[in-house]
């Protein structure tokens, strides 16, 4: 009878712990790659005028929000749709006693415009996740900054550049966006960048609906 070479137990054992190992890194690498999709979504927007210095370190500026850090820490870039004239780029720079779960406090700095945005229900896709420190939102900061400077350039606002930004730039704003404007336009003959008397502001070429 033939007898087989039996295989010793640490041989057929050792790939085990290797495949563990890979195992347990690919189930890190996809967790890493669909955080930050899993954090955007619905969000409670309010505003607020206080100036000062914020949570992390930085003063408080246009494209600075606060968010609870238990979900999006300080230094994290988000877009925030729905927001109306304010939709754009943002970094997570503060925080706030009230603020706690999906809900943001965009800093606007003229309290009569605060209370007239009210609350809003937005959408959020985050762009980068912050690790809570002072480095990570002064680098966010930039990152959003250069972001909505490339979308002026462009003509496109809502995407990084929110219609406040036109406004500062001298650029036309749209006074409304909507596919109904945008036919009585067509049908009118008028263009969505004519000026008039009446308006001072006008829509910019590649601006999406907000």
């Amino acid at each position: 009878m033939r007898r087989t070479k039996a295989i010793p137990t640490i041989a057929r054992c050792s790939w085990f712990p290797v495949l563990l190992g890979l195992l347990l890194y690919s189930a890190g690498a996809v967790g890493a790659d669909t955080g930050a999709t899993n954090l955007g979504g619905q969000y409670i927007a309010t505003a607020y005028s206080q100036t000062g210095i914020t949570k992390s370190g930085v003063y408080t500026h246009d494209h600075v929000v606060a968010a609870d850090p238990a979900i999006l820490p300080v230094g994290s870039r988000i877009k925030i749709r729905h927001a109306g004239r304010y939709s754009g780029e943002y970094v997570v720079a503060d925080t706030g006693e009230k603020i706690v779960g999906r809900k943001l406090d965009i800093y606007i700095p003229n309290t009569r415009e605060c209370m007239k945005f009210g609350r809003k229900h937005v959408k959020v896709d985050v762009v980068e996740l912050g690790d809570g420190t002072h480095e990570a939102t002064k680098q966010a900061d930039e990152a959003v900054k250069q972001d909505v400077k490339q979308d002026i350039s462009k003509g496109v606002v809502g995407n990084a550049a929110n219609e406040k930004d036109w406004v500062k730039q001298g650029a036309p704003v749209a006074d409304a966006v909507s596919g109904s404007a945008g036919s009585t336009q067509a049908e009118t003959g008028k263009s969505a960048t004519k000026s008039t008397s009446s308006a001072s502001e006008t829509a910019p070429p590649n601006k999406p609906p907000l």
